[in-house]
């Protein structure tokens, strides 16, 4: 099989470090929950230009390539091209982000496993706000592109547009995605899972 692999929030943890990056810059309070996206809304007292001008200035620095990755990842994708499977690293950062996202993956062991990086092209970016919609087409394009057969994401919008495209998704349960449900879309809690259901020594794995 062709599987996208998505990077922020699937293999590398974003949402919590920027959270507390966020809370750090803005002095509030982030409180006992789960950290998770739509954490960014409450904070109403913030004009959303001044979370854009911290969002950039962030991603301009050295955020990216302080990240940690989730459990279990740097196991489970050398065995799945070992299977036999491809695997894409696909992700909605700008493509001048390349450098410090192929240093990051190749820090982290990962790089070697891909059979390419993917970043959105510079003159479809909008660099002061996130565009779920305008990433899912980005995504959907590039799926239709390489002809993928999976694709990892944790974003339920692009999620569902990759969905509209037939291409199941593995869907990384995240606080924010918790109500996307879809025939096509598959939830797994951590990359054990992916592991499962495609490598075939695993008992019910699914063969390419």
């Amino acid at each position: 099989m062709r599987i996208g692999v998505d990077i922020d929030d699937v293999i590398a943890e974003c949402a919590a470090p920027y959270l507390r990056a966020f809370a750090k810059e803005f002095g509030v309070d982030l409180g006992d929950g789960t950290l998770g996206w739509p954490l960014l809304d409450s904070f109403t007292q913030i004009p959303k230009q001044k979370k854009d001008e911290f969002r950039m200035n962030l991603y301009d620095g050295t955020f990216f390539s302080e990240l940690e990755c989730y459990p279990g990842c740097t196991d489970a994708l050398p065995r799945l091209v070992a299977a036999g499977h491809e695997v894409h690293f696909i992700t909605a950062r700008s493509e001048r982000r390349r450098r410090i996202t192929a240093e990051w993956l190749e820090r982290k062991g990962l790089l070697r496993h891909a059979a390419s990086l993917q970043l959105k092209p510079i003159g479809d970016f909008v660099p002061r706000s996130y565009d779920s919609s305008g990433s899912g087409e980005y995504k959907a394009a590039v799926a239709r592109r390489l002809e993928l057969d999976r694709f990892c994401e944790d974003d339920p919008i692009i999620a569902r547009r990759l969905v509209d495209e037939r291409v199941p998704v593995f869907l990384f349960d995240r606080p924010w995605n918790g109500d996307l449900a879809h025939p096509l879309v598959h939830r797994v809690r951590d990359w054990d899972e992916v592991v499962r259901e495609l490598v075939p020594e695993h008992p019910g794995a699914q063969r390419a």
